[in-house]
């Protein structure tokens, strides 16, 4: 029994000395990982070193410096390079990524598949060229073992401390403020999380496979593989030649979400191929057909997805989400031409930098996602869209149009937006309406073409309230526990089976009004002029730090009550209130009946 403590304390040891270590094997990425959990707890108390709305990019080119310094840090290790040398090499490139990610649209340069293949390329840095596929799988596996198991034991400790801390604050009646607990999950999954998860990336790359073969963890994946995850993939692949089938037969267009079926599946059957490598020998009949014939399983539904992709660019154009079904598409098609014989055949380690490589690629240049994406809108636009203007130009027509050409010209530069593509239109639109703050150039830009009011759009304002308060009831001695209440349904009428609801209260919206009834009395009040007078920050305000919002009311019949407003939805364009989470309180007085209600 005394064991266990020990063991505890053992592994509790090894995490802190791995991130001991971490902070002189990835000095850079130490720093980087000690500004993010800076940045996040500052941004706790509301303090921002940058605007508000950069803070977010900030902390992505921290995190992508720190994920490709890692990368350059482990490729030069595994050649044996000075440390001096790796050092500077890792500081160089990390602020490259970092300036890329943080400048981002502003060079067209599409920051999150850059972060992501940083992260994914950290296990490869060292294989490329070197070693073998077995020692990479090693290295691969022992590192996302070690940082699954860095941050589950920090999220377990957090837990349990936060457990015993609310414990304390409940039998003793002390206890932390609230908001400390924030800045503990904070420090513990932007700090002390990353920081383990460092220290546990293995020093060696030389590593094998357990000698053996009946190590347990290893046999348990080796079930896991055998018994569950290759017979579902078959099935799968099965399922897709059978609607492939369908398709060839019926000559039916693909349903369009195929795309990103095929898609999570080919990812997950290029994941599988990996995983399974070590185990071909002495594997179940189902593993030994998967490892043989995956690329077989793959030219179906590969076919499939360029189908309905050609068939949806022809129409639409690229837009992001088809941009990275093509990239999908084309990844797994070159890992196919790689298993044709010769000596990347087999080898799991192109099968995993082949993706990696095209979603950095995917970041940046005429063949990047941004670059991509708008010449094809842009093309789209001009061929439907564009007028002569009678003095031997183009422009894009302000008027002339029906409403579904409306919607589409809309919905094109909407995407052109998204992908800060809009000043490619700039010889097509007056010649100033480029100018000024890029946040407002799409407004600008649909005000020039009379698309500022969207068909079938509607606009909302809204607020929700979670941070805590006290009510201060005064003097009404009756309340209406919180209710959800929406624009012409009646919360509280009597229910299907006839028997009343809520003690006789009946709440409604009514437009701009609130309306209550309480048995036979009814009375309504001008919510809408209530909410009106609030401050306009309440809309842009984080839930969790805007108070319920009071306010009272005077009915058309003399009644008063308080309202507490948790949420409120409004019509952007007429005010209406079209839903209210809500609590009345109300004086029990008032609501006898009387002449007039």
């Amino acid at each position: 029994m005394r064991s266990a403590p020990r063991h505890v304390g053992q592994f509790w040891r090894s995490l802190a000395a791995g991130a001991g270590v971490a902070a002189f094997r990835f000095p850079l990425a130490s720093l980087l990982i000690v500004a993010i959990a800076i940045l996040s707890n500052l941004a706790l108390r509301d303090v921002y070193p940058v605007a508000e709305d950069d803070l977010a990019w900030l902390l992505a080119a921290f995190y992508g410096a720190a994920a490709i310094s890692v990368v350059m840090v482990l490729a030069m290790e595994a050649r044996d390079v000075s440390v001096a040398v790796r050092q500077g090499a890792s500081v160089l490139v990390a602020l490259v990524v970092g300036a890329a990610i943080w400048v981002g649209p502003a060079l067209a340069v599409f920051p999150p598949p850059l972060i992501v293949a940083a992260t994914f390329a950290v296990p490869l840095a060292g294989y490329l060229s070197l070693r073998d596929a077995e020692r990479f799988w090693v290295f691969t596996f022992w590192t996302v073992v070690g940082v699954s198991l860095a941050f589950l034991s920090v999220l377990l400790f957090v837990l349990g401390l936060s457990a015993i801390l609310e414990m304390i604050r409940y039998l003793f009646e002390v206890g932390l403020p609230s908001d400390a607990y924030e800045h503990i999950f904070a420090t513990a999954f932007a700090l002390v999380g990353p920081l383990f998860a460092l220290g546990r990336i293995p020093h060696h790359f030389d590593e094998r496979m357990p000698a053996g073969q009946d190590e347990r963890l290893i046999s348990g994946l080796r079930i896991l593989f055998d018994w569950v995850a290759v017979p579902l993939v078959l099935a799968t692949a099965l399922v897709l030649h059978l609607y492939a089938a369908k398709i060839l037969v019926t000559g039916d267009v693909p349903q369009g979400e195929i795309g990103w079926i095929v898609t999570f599946f080919a990812v997950f059957v290029l994941l599988l191929r990996i995983a399974v490598d070590p185990f071909r020998t002495g594997a179940a009949a189902a593993t030994r057909l998967f490892t043989r014939y995956f690329a077989l399983a793959l030219l179906v539904p590969l076919t499939l997805l360029a189908y309905a992709i050609w068939l949806r660019l022809d129409a639409q154009g690229f837009t992001l989400e088809r941009y990275y079904l093509m990239l999908g598409a084309l990844a797994a098609g070159l890992v196919l031409t790689l298993q044709l014989p010769g000596r990347t055949r087999g080898d799991i380690r192109w099968m995993a930098a082949v993706p990696v490589l095209l979603l950095a690629l995917s970041a940046f240049g005429p063949w990047g996602a941004y670059d991509t994406v708008g010449r094809s809108q842009t093309a789209h636009i001009v061929e439907r869209f564009v007028v002569d203007d009678g003095a031997g130009g183009h422009r894009l027509a302000a008027t002339g149009r029906s409403d579904r050409e409306a919607a589409e010209l809309r919905s094109r530069l909407y995407v052109l937006d998204d992908v800060s593509q809009l000043e490619r239109l700039a010889p097509l639109l007056p010649a100033d309406l480029m100018e000024g703050k890029e946040s407002d150039r799409r407004e600008r830009v649909f005000a020039e073409l009379d698309l500022s009011g969207p068909v079938g759009v509607r606009e909302l304002r809204s607020f929700t309230a979670n941070a805590p308060m006290v009510i201060d009831i005064a003097g009404f001695d009756r309340v209406v526990p919180e209710r959800d209440v929406r624009q012409g349904l009646a919360d509280g009428e009597t229910s299907s089976t006839g028997a009343p609801l809520s003690g006789g209260v009946v709440l409604q919206l009514e437009g701009w009004e609130f309306v209550l009834r309480i048995g036979e009395a009814e009375d309504r009040f001008d919510l809408a002029s209530a909410i009106d007078a609030l401050p306009d920050t309440i809309y842009s305000a984080a839930p969790d730090r805007l108070p319920m919002q009071i306010v009272d009311l005077n009915g058309v019949n003399g009644r008063n009550v308080r309202l507490a407003l948790r949420q409120i939805v409004r019509d952007g364009d007429d005010g209406a209130i079209l839903s209210a989470l809500l609590t009345v309180y109300y004086r029990s007085g008032e609501w006898q009946e009387r002449p007039g209600g």
